[in-house]
């Protein structure tokens, strides 16, 4: 299976300044939806709780249903960082969040256009 090449740290942290494409420009809406819920699920912490499951599954519904193009200011090591960090909260044995994660890391690489490698 391909994974997506993760620069620098693997944790969630500020985002990177080192890029060789120029800035892009994004929407306030886009950029702010995906650093708000990016940042809520930074913060939190593996957790078997029920209550953790809902919270990160209502968290995989909307980063999943934010309106994400190319172009759209998202940068791939911020996106790198919160699919390792969502592949870190998902229990194994929740296959319903398995499931969930599988369809965020689909959803994110295939609206931005994200390089990946294997």
């Amino acid at each position: 299976m391909a994974a997506v090449q993760v620069a620098g740290s693997l944790l969630c942290g500020p985002p990177r300044e080192a890029s060789r494409e120029p800035p892009r420009e994004p929407t306030p809406e886009q950029d702010d939806g995906f650093r708000r819920l990016s940042a809520r699920l930074c913060a939190l912490r593996p957790d078997d709780s029920s209550s953790a499951r809902t919270e990160i599954h209502l968290l995989f519904d909307q980063l999943i249903s934010e309106n994400y193009s190319e172009g759209s200011g998202v940068a791939p090591e911020d996106v790198s960082a919160l699919l390792v960090q969502a592949c870190r909260l998902v229990p194994l044995n929740q296959n319903h969040l398995v499931s969930k994660v599988s369809q965020l890391i689909h959803h994110l690489l295939n609206r931005l256009q994200l390089p990946m490698s294997g």
